[in-house]
């Protein structure tokens, strides 16, 4: 069963309605639906925040060019940082549940004094990625609000995810999520939710082959800092 958040509107509703619509979309739109969804939530987060402050994205490597592009874009936060991970997903045989997500490698730019990190997801289900980015980024930055941002929650990840981190960290938290479900199907995967594997609607297929892929987001700021 879906529940609608206090940000849900008409517009949310027929976008996260055009992830699990059958037949199911190509590709193509999928990935514009994530950013036309990554919009609104930037415009959510522009609402609530007054200040930015010094400012970091983070994502997985999946969420990068859609849904992190989508939010980037339109966030009022001055030149923001950004940072991208790559990694795997593992399960233990007796669960269908994924219980650890190793980073393989990862993109992450400079930031001095960091004020706000924004980690951005397109589905959060055991928040096994979010511990492990989150943890990778508080060896090196201290932000004093962290954003966990997703589409669709499932509906324990919030209290799953706060129990992983001691109340110094934790109490930094602000969920902002679209739509909570409380469904899982036989593989795991979060019913709505985003309407199955995310690797394979984005038309990655394998997760080996999506830790191949390099986002254009990413190609585009080494550019930059070589210029």
């Amino acid at each position: 069963m879906r529940t609608q958040s206090e940000y849900y509107t008409p517009v949310i509703g027929s976008l996260l309605n055009k992830l699990t619509s059958t037949p199911l979309i190509s590709p193509e739109e999928y990935r514009s639906t994530f950013y036309s969804i990554g919009i609104e939530l930037s415009c959510i987060l522009n609402g609530l925040l007054k200040s930015y402050g010094s400012t970091m994205v983070a994502c997985a490597s999946e969420d990068a060019d859609w849904l992190a592009q989508g939010l980037m874009d339109s966030l009022s936060a001055k030149d923001p940082a950004l940072a991208v991970f790559w990694t795997d997903r593992y399960r233990y045989p007796e669960k269908q549940s994924v219980d650890l997500s190793p980073i393989v490698k990862s993109y992450i730019e400079d930031i001095p004094d960091c004020q706000t990190l924004i980690i951005i997801k397109s589905i959060i289900a055991t928040s096994c990625v979010v511990k492990t980015q989150l943890s990778r980024l508080i060896e090196t930055i201290n932000p004093e609000n962290i954003f966990i941002v997703a589409p669709v929650m499932l509906k324990e990840a919030e209290q799953s995810l706060r129990e992983e981190f001691p109340l110094t960290i934790s109490s930094k938290f602000h969920f902002i999520t679209l739509a909570i479900d409380d469904n899982l199907n036989e593989q795991g995967e979060v019913v709505p939710g985003i309407g199955g594997m995310i690797y394979s609607r984005l038309g990655f297929g394998s997760i080996n082959q999506k830790n191949k892929y390099i986002p254009e987001i990413v190609k585009h700021r080494r550019e930059l800092k070589t210029i």
